[in-house]
């Protein structure tokens, strides 16, 4: 076996893959939602705007790194990824307003 298979997502087997993709899309998604909940207290409260657009861009670049790590998956693991973000976003919610499933 040579490095390139040993080492690149792309020959990992699916039953490792999808769970490493659906728990780091979930640690994203938690991450991401709980700062866009930060970025609406603070405009509520009225923070001074440049902390919010300094907030609001750093959760679109974590996002998009995300989305980037995932990428040499391949399909199968950015979708997994993509349904670890919504789990996070679920996470966040069901904490927030406390509603249960």
């Amino acid at each position: 076996m040579d490095e390139y298979a040993m080492m690149h997502p792309d020959t990992w087997p699916i039953l490792l893959l999808l769970p490493v993709c659906f728990i780091g899309g979930a640690v994203l998604g938690a991450v991401y939602f709980r700062s866009l909940q930060l970025t609406a207290d603070l405009i509520v409260k009225g923070h001074k705007p440049a902390l919010v657009i300094a907030l609001a861009f750093a959760r679109l670049i974590v996002l998009a790194a995300g989305f980037a790590i995932a990428i040499p998956t391949g399909g199968i693991g950015i979708l997994g990824t993509l349904a670890g973000v919504i789990a996070g976003r679920e996470l966040i919610i069901r904490r927030k307003w406390g509603v249960r499933a």
